[in-house]
């Protein structure tokens, strides 16, 4: 008890998400006893609520009625089908499967899901969707760029969904919002990994528009995290890379209680730097330190805690380009956050109480610019889940975020001259802003067929804000087991983030309106979806320019086909046709795409090895075009002269193949996992930045990533 009482003082306020349900574990073996690593173990009656074994063949699965069948599938084995009435819920259950060459199995995924789960886009698993993802990297927010509806263009982790910026989304870990969730981020906030640790994640939901107004200060997409609320056994993993090493413990402390997992990371740059130098002109050394720890305890019958804390120590060094200056550029940053939470569980209901705070202090230095950057956030919200009936949830809850900035900044005296000897201004910057708002959701299953969903959430004006009222609806139709169709639409705000070029908090708007509509059979997964989206507010187009407005159109179209048993190809694509308005002039979009192609092409067979390739392609983006200078003798430099009208360059066609494989080594309690990645496998130059000499008579290009090539090691084993 001591324990316990530790980590729930230790925070303030603290979730949960539950109903009264039963839970069956147990293992699936083939018939020489070897565990199956990534069965499907999922529930008859809702195969969309699922899970997958782990690396030792172990599952959980919820349900409510011992009346239901409980149905394992795995590739190259006959499904076997339980009923739960013959099941012992206190007992480990072992399944054995039988070879079948011939049987070919549909991933099914999550379990215990959100009251807006019939309105998620994706619900994404750590395993099939990350660890087995070559586009992910084993990052879980790098895992959503291989969606149809992320329209990422900048080779970031920063999640941008339907052509809205990523200061518009919003990531949330146990329902706690995390702001700038990337790590090795700069002054423009993007990053390449996020801060996750896939290990201690349960699932991910990824809202590509609409998202539930159970959660605020979003008006584009919403990434839903939760982390792990039982451990299934008692582990410690080992990971090796080319620039990293890593190591987890995860421990029950007491069974079926608690449970508490710990990690560290070291990110280094010699050796991967060292051996392609030539492909990483830009990066001349970065390291990182980060560590965590998760904490889960059960409090009596109706009550459960959990908290998470991480940290990370970062810095970078490498070159960096802007108009005609080139020069080193330096960044370091510390950060500290906390997710606090505690639920309570009544007969009809779920009472979380969720807290977090964040604590930042960044650096950054390139020529004449110096900027130091302190950041304070702190969340805490109030909900209460109702089950109404089997068919009606209602939620209603408060929330309140207050942020805080401060800026000490060297700032250029004319934007153009950025050498260390420039005219430069020193200035300093605080800024806050509250955020209290009241919100009601509710979700009502009208028949077999038909789901409606509906919020509206409002804020409670502080300090002279302006008041908003948000609002959305949905309505989802199952034509049958195979078909669904569904349309959303609703009016959200949020504000943006300060930075270093904008440091005020603006109040943004969007109107959205989407159709989705899928198809699953078999081997074969299709979606289509079609979206309309008004945006308002001062949003950041790029680091000088601000739109007031940009309306986006959309069409999305994805495929799935799995086939000779162990192959999988994806092929998505999206059409994007937008515009933008700057001092009420119309221009066309950073993500104005004829088309936005993705496919892969995937080898999995646990028993040999896997492998997949991966090719993404798109337009070139706009920018602006600088067409002669003019010598400006206060500032010692050429003023650039851009033409008339905004946005007339474009950048060549974007093509990127990567290339990953990865081999699973089971000995006995230990596994390992050993796997190599190709990045850009065929070395393609796609301009990032055009860039300019001294008079901007001759310009030339920014590229993103050349082929580098990264491999590692995971080595688990259970004790």
């Amino acid at each position: 008890m001591i324990y316990r009482g530790f980590f729930i003082l230790y925070a303030l306020l603290l979730p949960v998400d539950s109903i009264a349900q039963s839970v069956i574990r147990g293992r699936v073996k083939d018939q020489q006893g070897q565990p199956l690593f990534a069965a499907n173990v999922y529930l008859k009656s809702a195969p969309q609520k699922g899970t997958t074994t782990n690396f030792d063949g172990e599952f959980e699965v919820q349900f409510t009625s011992d009346s239901d069948t409980l149905a394992v599938s795995y590739i190259g084995y006959k499904t076997q089908e339980i009923p739960l009435r013959n099941a012992n819920s206190t007992e480990e259950m072992v399944v054995v499967l039988q070879e079948n060459a011939w049987a070919m199995a549909k991933v099914v995924i999550t379990a215990k899901d959100p009251i807006s789960e019939q309105f998620s886009v994706v619900k994404m698993s750590m395993l099939k969707d990350v660890y087995l993802n070559p586009v992910a990297q084993g990052d879980p927010l790098k895992a959503i760029t291989s969606l149809p509806a992320s329209t990422i263009i900048n080779e970031t982790a920063n999640p941008s969904l339907r052509g809205s910026s990523a200061d518009r989304s919003r990531v949330v870990l146990n329902g706690v919002p995390i702001y700038k969730p990337v790590r090795a981020s700069q002054l423009n906030n993007q990053g390449f990994f996020s801060l996750f640790n896939a290990e201690l994640i349960d699932k991910q939901y990824v809202y590509a528009s609409n998202p539930p107004l159970t959660y605020g200060n979003t008006s584009a997409g919403l990434v839903e995290i939760q982390t792990l609320q039982h451990l299934e056994a008692n582990h410690l993993q080992l990971s090796v890379g080319l620039a990293s090493l890593g190591l987890l413990v995860a421990q029950k402390i007491k069974k079926d209680i608690a449970f508490v997992q710990v990690y560290g990371n070291y990110q280094f740059s010699d050796a991967f730097v060292g051996m392609q130098a030539e492909k990483l002109p830009d990066i001349n050394k970065f390291a990182n330190r980060d560590a965590g720890i998760n904490f889960h305890s059960k409090i009596g019958q109706k009550a459960a805690f959990n908290s998470y804390t991480y940290f990370i120590d970062e810095n970078f060094n490498g070159t960096n380009e802007q108009f005609t200056y080139r020069g080193e550029v330096a960044t370091d940053k510390r950060r500290i956050f906390t997710v606090n939470n505690l639920k309570f569980f009544t007969a009809k209901g779920v009472l979380s109480i969720n807290s977090g705070a964040n604590k930042a202090l960044q650096h950054f230095n390139f020529g004449n610019i110096y900027s130091e950057q302190k950041t304070r956030q702190v969340f805490t919200a109030v909900d209460y889940k109702w089950f109404l009936s089997a068919s009606t949830d209602w939620q209603f809850g408060i929330t309140h975020e207050f942020h805080s900035h401060t800026f000490n900044d060297s700032i250029p005296a004319y934007y153009y001259a950025l050498a260390p000897n420039a005219p430069a201004d020193f200035k300093n910057t605080s800024t806050h802003n509250h955020i209290l708002e009241i919100y009601y959701y509710s979700n009502w299953d009208i028949n077999d067929k038909l789901t409606f969903s509906s919020g509206i959430r409002s804020n409670i004006p502080i300090e002279n804000q302006k008041h908003y009222f948000s609002w959305q609806s949905g309505i989802k139709y199952r034509i049958n087991g195979h078909h669904a169709l569904l349309l959303s639409g609703g009016k959200y705000h949020n504000y943006s983030i300060p930075s270093y070029f904008s440091k005020k908090y603006s109040l943004l708007t969007s109107h959205q309106i989407a159709l989705d509509y899928s198809y699953e059979m078999k081997n074969t997964l299709l979606k289509a979806a079609t979206y309309f989206k008004k945006e308002t507010g001062e949003q950041s187009v790029d680091t000088y320019f601000f739109a007031d407005k940009l309306n986006t159109f959309g069409l999305e179209l994805f495929a799935e086909y799995n086939f000779y048993e162990y192959f999988k190809f994806t092929l998505a694509n999206s059409f994007i046709d937008q515009k933008m308005t700057f001092e009420g002039k119309d221009y066309p979009g950073p993500k104005d795409f004829d088309y936005f192609v993705k496919t892969t092409l995937q080898y999995n067979n646990p028993r040999i090895f896997s492998v997949a390739l991966t090719f993404t392609g798109r337009p070139g983006t706009y920018y602006n075009q600088i067409t002669g200078s003019v010598y400006d003798g206060q500032s010692g430099f050429y003023r650039p002269v851009f033409a008339e009208k905004l946005y007339t360059g474009q950048y060549s066609h974007y093509n990127r193949f990567d290339l990953s494989l990865s081999k699973f080594i089971r000995l006995k309690k230990n596994a390992v996992i050993a796997y190599l990645s190709v990045n850009n496998l065929l070395d393609m130059h796609n301009q990032k930045q055009v860039q300019y000499n001294a008079d901007y008579s001759v310009k030339h290009f920014d590229y993103y990533q050349f082929r580098t090539i990264y491999f590692g090691a995971v080595w688990r084993v259970h004790y």
